[in-house]
């Protein structure tokens, strides 16, 4: 079974977000521009693949299946929401919070994915913040 990488996050998460949403995932549209000191969020994560289902009582989704994120070369803390089905995760969600946005300058975003502990894709943007 291979998850799935949820580029949207689904509507239903109970993780809170602060501003507007900044997509770093490869190929996507980063801004090359954003204004410094407005809060955004970045969150990433993965969801069972179609009829995805638990087998042998292996979790869908094991702990090892995860977003990870650098800012300017530090591990950022993400907050996480797991959706169950039958008691087994299928669905989850890692978010990174900036309420105070961050400083004026040029900030690196490096992302992670990993599936079972597998890096899959990761991701590098560079993004300059303006006053």
């Amino acid at each position: 079974m291979h998850p799935l990488i949820v580029v949207s996050p689904p509507a239903a998460s109970t993780v809170p977000k602060t501003g507007v949403r900044i997509s770093i995932f490869p190929g996507s549209a980063t801004p090359a521009m954003f204004a410094a000191r407005t809060p955004f969020w970045i969150g990433y994560g993965f969801a069972a693949g179609p009829g995805g289902r638990p087998t042998d009582d292996r979790e869908v989704l094991g702990v090892e299946t995860r977003f990870e994120l650098d800012l300017d070369g530090r591990p950022v803390r993400l907050v996480t929401d797991l959706q169950l089905e039958e008691g087994f995760t299928v669905s989850k969600l890692d978010v990174a919070n900036f309420p105070e946005g961050l400083e004026a300058g040029w900030h690196r975003f490096v992302g992670r994915w990993y599936d079972e502990g597998a890096l899959v894709l990761s991701s590098d943007k560079n993004i300059e913040f303006i006053e």
